[in-house]
Protein backbone atom coordinates (compact mmCIF):
# COMPACT_ATOMS: atom_id res chain seq x y z
CA UNK A 1 0.00 0.00 0.00
CA UNK A 2 1.52 3.26 -1.46
CA UNK A 3 1.98 5.90 2.19
CA UNK A 4 -0.80 8.20 0.72
CA UNK A 5 -3.17 5.17 0.53
CA UNK A 6 -1.35 4.24 4.63
CA UNK A 7 -2.04 8.02 5.66
CA UNK A 8 -6.11 7.80 3.92
CA UNK A 9 -6.49 4.54 6.17
CA UNK A 10 -4.89 5.63 9.15
CA UNK A 11 -6.93 8.80 9.14
CA UNK A 12 -10.02 7.04 8.63
CA UNK A 13 -9.44 4.42 11.44
CA UNK A 14 -8.50 7.79 13.84
CA UNK A 15 -11.46 9.49 12.58
CA UNK A 16 -13.80 6.46 13.71
CA UNK A 17 -12.38 6.96 17.39
CA UNK A 18 -12.72 10.79 17.38
CA UNK A 19 -16.33 10.18 16.68
CA UNK A 20 -16.56 7.69 18.92
CA UNK A 21 -15.22 10.04 21.44
CA UNK A 22 -16.83 13.40 20.19
CA UNK A 23 -19.74 13.22 22.72
CA UNK A 24 -16.95 14.00 25.22
CA UNK A 25 -15.12 16.18 22.56
CA UNK A 26 -11.23 16.56 22.60
CA UNK A 27 -9.84 19.40 24.85
CA UNK A 28 -6.72 21.35 22.73
CA UNK A 29 -4.84 24.20 22.94
CA UNK A 30 -3.57 25.02 19.60
CA UNK A 31 -1.79 27.59 17.42
CA UNK A 32 -1.65 27.22 13.64
CA UNK A 33 -0.16 29.24 11.01
CA UNK A 34 -0.98 29.34 7.36
CA UNK A 35 1.35 31.03 4.76
CA UNK A 36 0.98 31.59 1.41
CA UNK A 37 3.85 29.77 -0.71
CA UNK A 38 1.88 29.56 -4.12
CA UNK A 39 3.80 30.37 -7.35
CA UNK A 40 3.69 33.65 -9.35
CA UNK A 41 1.81 36.45 -8.22
CA UNK A 42 -0.95 34.76 -6.68
CA UNK A 43 -3.29 35.99 -3.81
CA UNK A 44 -4.33 33.13 -1.34
CA UNK A 45 -8.03 33.77 0.09
CA UNK A 46 -8.00 31.79 3.69
CA UNK A 47 -11.28 30.91 5.35
CA UNK A 48 -11.89 28.67 8.13
CA UNK A 49 -15.78 29.08 8.96
CA UNK A 50 -15.62 27.14 12.22
CA UNK A 51 -13.60 29.29 13.85
CA UNK A 52 -13.23 32.52 12.43
CA UNK A 53 -16.11 33.62 9.99
CA UNK A 54 -13.80 36.46 8.18
CA UNK A 55 -12.01 35.61 4.77
CA UNK A 56 -8.33 36.62 5.03
CA UNK A 57 -6.32 37.82 2.00
CA UNK A 58 -2.48 36.68 2.06
CA UNK A 59 -0.20 37.90 0.04
CA UNK A 60 2.99 35.77 -1.14
CA UNK A 61 5.29 34.85 1.63
CA UNK A 62 2.37 36.31 4.42
CA UNK A 63 0.69 34.70 7.28
CA UNK A 64 -1.99 34.49 9.31
CA UNK A 65 -2.34 32.57 12.23
CA UNK A 66 -5.10 31.14 15.03
CA UNK A 67 -5.43 30.33 18.52
CA UNK A 68 -7.58 27.54 19.41
CA UNK A 69 -8.43 26.58 23.09
CA UNK A 70 -11.05 24.02 23.64
CA UNK A 71 -12.96 21.09 22.51
CA UNK A 72 -12.80 19.59 19.12
CA UNK A 73 -16.02 18.26 17.57
CA UNK A 74 -16.28 15.74 14.73
CA UNK A 75 -19.08 17.30 13.05
CA UNK A 76 -17.46 20.73 13.28
CA UNK A 77 -13.72 20.92 13.18
CA UNK A 78 -12.26 24.16 13.67
CA UNK A 79 -9.45 23.77 11.38
CA UNK A 80 -11.60 23.10 8.18
CA UNK A 81 -10.43 25.53 5.77
CA UNK A 82 -11.16 26.59 2.46
CA UNK A 83 -8.27 28.32 0.06
CA UNK A 84 -8.80 30.01 -2.92
CA UNK A 85 -6.36 31.94 -5.37
CA UNK A 86 -6.94 32.56 -9.08
CA UNK A 87 -10.63 32.11 -11.16
CA UNK A 88 -10.93 28.40 -10.62
CA UNK A 89 -8.61 27.37 -7.87
CA UNK A 90 -10.75 26.48 -4.65
CA UNK A 91 -9.67 23.34 -2.43
CA UNK A 92 -10.58 22.39 1.27
CA UNK A 93 -8.20 20.59 3.52
CA UNK A 94 -8.77 20.03 7.25
CA UNK A 95 -5.56 21.21 9.22
CA UNK A 96 -5.52 19.71 12.25
CA UNK A 97 -7.30 16.14 13.02
CA UNK A 98 -6.10 16.35 16.77
CA UNK A 99 -5.62 12.49 16.81
CA UNK A 100 -3.47 12.18 14.36
CA UNK A 101 -1.42 15.32 14.29
CA UNK A 102 0.66 14.27 16.63
CA UNK A 103 3.40 17.00 15.66
CA UNK A 104 0.57 19.78 15.45
CA UNK A 105 -0.55 19.80 19.10
CA UNK A 106 0.95 22.97 19.79
CA UNK A 107 1.83 24.73 17.17
CA UNK A 108 0.78 23.72 13.56
CA UNK A 109 2.56 25.57 10.88
CA UNK A 110 1.18 25.00 7.18
CA UNK A 111 2.36 26.34 3.49
CA UNK A 112 -0.07 26.95 1.07
CA UNK A 113 1.22 25.36 -2.27
CA UNK A 114 -0.75 24.73 -5.75
CA UNK A 115 -0.04 21.13 -5.40
CA UNK A 116 -1.68 21.11 -1.76
CA UNK A 117 -0.59 22.14 1.72
CA UNK A 118 2.81 21.43 3.00
CA UNK A 119 3.82 20.79 7.08
CA UNK A 120 6.94 21.14 8.88
CA UNK A 121 6.38 17.57 10.57
CA UNK A 122 9.45 15.53 11.79
CA UNK A 123 10.83 18.85 12.50
CA UNK A 124 12.79 20.36 9.84
CA UNK A 125 11.27 17.96 6.44
CA UNK A 126 8.82 19.96 4.94
CA UNK A 127 5.97 16.81 3.70
CA UNK A 128 3.04 18.14 1.36
CA UNK A 129 -0.31 16.37 0.92
CA UNK A 130 -2.86 16.12 -2.05
CA UNK A 131 -5.79 18.71 -1.29
CA UNK A 132 -9.09 16.91 -0.17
Amino acid sequence: MSSFGRRVLIQWVFMVVLLSLAENGISVDLHVEVTNALDGDFDLTVYCKNIDPTQHILHYSDSYQWDFSGNFSSTKPPFLCYFKWGELQVHTYNLVVPIWDFECKKHCQWFIREDGPCNKYYSTKLVCFPWN
